[in-house]
């Protein structure tokens, strides 16, 4: 399991149809977005090549019965209800016109109670420089100069697992400093808003879209003893007036997201601030970063990381 997104509504008490489809991975962000708008209650990315990895790395990690996929997957879970044949062929019609060819679905119905608490087996802490990301139900003794986040993402995107947040946790640790005034859009579990505050940033603001995420973020935040530092709201940056101003602003989110709002930047970005973002996968980088040179910032720095990419631009002065 490489990723797992949960969106709004998703225990409800249903049965779900898991769906699966193998495709290039280069559509995984797009393909991802159909099935939740299309009502998905969730979507796993299937990574041979990072799950590989994480086997050599601790034989363990993924379970004794875990089969190791062959090709990069997309994995969504839809209600099973009277739409779900209508939903189905939509999705099948819309990921079609895509890629370019049919594409075929694996199909298999699930009880909630037997998988919605079950990705937990691949959660394990993760260290990343000197960040360790421990899920709250696991043991782990520090050592000296670690900082720890206790999180549970619950039904939102954010463990530490995933490329695009080591990306950002590890630019994080190389620009934070106690003059940090940050911006976190799409927080999701709010991995990023406590890296910052634990990292010594001097004020944070986290916003997501999503109720279910404002509603872990806080939990979070809650958990880690954070919240005089940490303000988060249910709020897209695109339509929300902050009011104040923050040197730095941070997105991990899809590359289509990242393009929408980089026009509304300067709005909350003081002269000079840095814009990091990831969810990038790589095909797209050029894109990414043309299109934020359009609005006026200049490339600081980018790094890459099975597929995806992190990149820092600084707003002009």
């Amino acid at each position: 399991m490489l990723l797992f997104y949960t969106f709004g509504g998703f225990m409800n008490g249903f049965n779900w149809c898991e769906v699966k489809v193998k495709i290039p991975v280069e559509y995984g962000e797009i393909v991802a977005e159909i099935f939740q708008e299309e009502g998905a209650g969730g979507v796993i990315f299937d990574d041979p090549g990072i799950l590989k990895e994480k086997l050599v790395q601790n034989d363990e990690f993924l379970g004794k019965e875990f089969i190791l996929p062959e090709q990069f997957g997309v994995r969504s879970y839809l209600p099973v209800d009277d739409g779900l044949g209508e939903r189905l062929a939509r999705i099948k019609r819309r990921v079609r016109e895509i890629i370019g060819e049919e594409i075929e679905f694996e199909l298999k119905q699930v009880k909630e109670e037997d998988w919605a608490e079950a990705w937990k087996q691949y959660f394990k802490p993760e260290r990343i420089g000197k960040i360790v990301v421990k899920p709250s139900w696991e043991e782990y003794s520090p050592a000296n100069g670690e900082m720890v986040i206790e999180l549970d993402p619950g039904m939102a995107f954010g463990t530490g697992t995933h490329p695009t947040t080591r990306l950002c946790l590890k630019l994080l640790q190389e620009i934070i400093t106690s003059q940090t005034k940050m911006l976190d859009v799409g927080t999701g579990s709010g991995i990023l808003a406590l890296a910052g505050a634990k990292l010594g940033a001097q004020r944070i603001t986290a916003m997501d879209i999503d109720p279910v995420a404002v509603k872990i973020a806080l939990e979070n935040i809650k958990r880690n003893q954070m919240e005089e530092l940490i303000t988060v709201y249910e709020s897209n940056l695109l339509d929300r007036p902050l009011g104040s101003k923050f040197n730095l602003v941070v997105a991990n989110i899809i590359s289509n997201a990242i393009i929408e709002i980089s026009s509304q930047l300067t709005k909350v970005l003081e002269p000079g601030g840095i814009f990091l973002a990831s969810g990038i996968i790589e095909e797209r980088f050029d894109e990414v970063l043309a299109c934020l040179t359009k609005q006026g910032f200049s490339h600081v720095k980018n790094v890459f990381e099975e597929g995806w990419a992190g990149l820092i631009v600084k707003a002009g002065e």
